[in-house]
């Protein structure tokens, strides 16, 4: 397991362009969302060569009306005092994602409730997973949140998807998504959430347990915010702590 890093997990968005130094995504069909829109950096920059990033991604993002700029920083990189004054001057939100990892034999050992029922995501019950969805994505603003929904259902319904999407079911309503990244190597979670008035009461855990029969003998893996609660939970549960990356956003950009 000691050969997974943040580059096991899936990125989303198109890639513009990638050198020595860095990697750019724009999306145009997806202006406002930030983790399709960013610059990727392999290795640290100058602050010097950071100011001039930033206005070459304001000028990159102007033209596509995205409102932000946002940069991620290479993976186990700390950021030093200056950097973190300059983050905050320049009017920079700074965050810090967490890599974890489990294995797959061990996540299918968690506990189920037989009351649960998971079913992968089609025309059926698409609506079911666009409405959690939608849910997840409002505290991020309402334009943004349609933005999204109406992106993720037509790539479902254009069966454009490389992801499999899960509902988890109690008594008939969808109180839960996840969302399962297979490769060779590894499962990732994503979008993994329960509906508040749901949560804590083994939801979480049967959906997770669900995700290790997929995985099998291969290592599950997610991303969490490291100034999170949930990372407790992840811990508890098992998972090990593998790596972290800050990133940073500047939103409202005029």
């Amino acid at each position: 397991m000691g050969t997974i890093s943040m580059k096991n997990i899936a990125q989303e968005g198109q890639l513009y362009l990638e050198d020595k130094q860095k990697l750019i995504y724009l999306t145009p069909s997806q202006p406002l969302k930030y983790d399709t829109n960013k610059w990727v950096y392999k290795t640290l920059p100058t602050l010097e060569q950071w100011h001039q990033d930033m206005a070459q991604q304001f000028k990159l993002h102007k033209q596509q009306s995205s409102n932000h700029l946002a940069f991620t920083f290479p993976e186990n990189e700390s950021l030093n005092p200056t950097w973190l004054s300059e983050i905050k001057k320049a009017g920079f939100q700074l965050g810090v994602l967490e890599l974890y990892i489990i294995d797959g034999t061990e996540l299918a050992q968690f506990k189920r409730r037989p009351d649960i029922t998971i079913r992968r995501v089609d025309v059926n019950n698409i609506e079911d997973y666009l409405a959690i969805y939608r849910s997840f994505a409002l505290p991020y603003g309402e334009a943004f949140a349609n933005e999204s929904v109406n992106s993720t259902r037509e790539t479902i319904l254009n069966k454009e998807d490389t992801v499999s999407r899960c509902v988890a079911y109690l008594e008939g309503k969808a109180v839960g998504t996840v969302d399962v990244i297979e490769t060779e190597e590894t499962v990732e979670i994503d979008s993994f959430g329960v509906l508040e008035g749901h949560q804590r009461q083994g939801i979480g855990t049967t959906m997770q347990s669900y995700i290790g029969d997929i995985a099998g003998a291969r290592p599950v893996i997610l991303v969490a915010d490291g100034e999170d609660t949930a990372k407790d939970m992840y811990i508890k549960q098992g998972y090990i702590y593998q790596s972290f990356i800050y990133h940073i956003v500047k939103e409202d950009v005029e």
